[in-house]
């Protein structure tokens, strides 16, 4: 059975990036859930750019590991296309990398959904 359900915004709505290197949201505390469910979307990339979207967690906030789960490591849904990450939360923090590469890279790109409570 599922767990409610509250809102998340990781990376708001037409967000942009530039620069060949990676970004990430503030950690947040999530002891008290067990799924995060994030649907992420990116624009057009310029010629050359990649982009790799990240799910991660930390026991510390000092050493980051991939969410296990669907899509969670280097996600890219594809140009102008909204696809789901859904990670599994076994740490206290959570965040979202966004890594951009090639030359002059910039892209667009947004991750909101929801977090699930954790059954007790």
């Amino acid at each position: 059975m599922a767990g409610e359900l509250t809102p998340l915004v990781m990376v708001p709505r037409y967000s942009t990036f530039a620069g060949s290197s990676s970004f990430t949201t503030i950690a947040m505390d999530v002891t008290d859930y067990q799924t995060a469910i994030l649907n992420v979307w990116r624009g057009k990339l310029i010629a050359g750019t990649t982009i790799a979207v990240t799910a991660q967690e930390s026991t510390d906030q000092e050493t980051w590991s991939v969410c296990s789960g669907t899509n969670c490591s280097a996600y890219d849904p594809g140009q102008e296309t909204e696809g789901q990450v859904t990670a599994t939360i076994k740490k206290r923090w959570f965040r979202i990398l966004v890594a951009l590469g090639g030359t002059d890279p910039q892209a667009t790109c947004w991750a909101v959904g929801f977090l699930e409570d954790r059954q007790q």
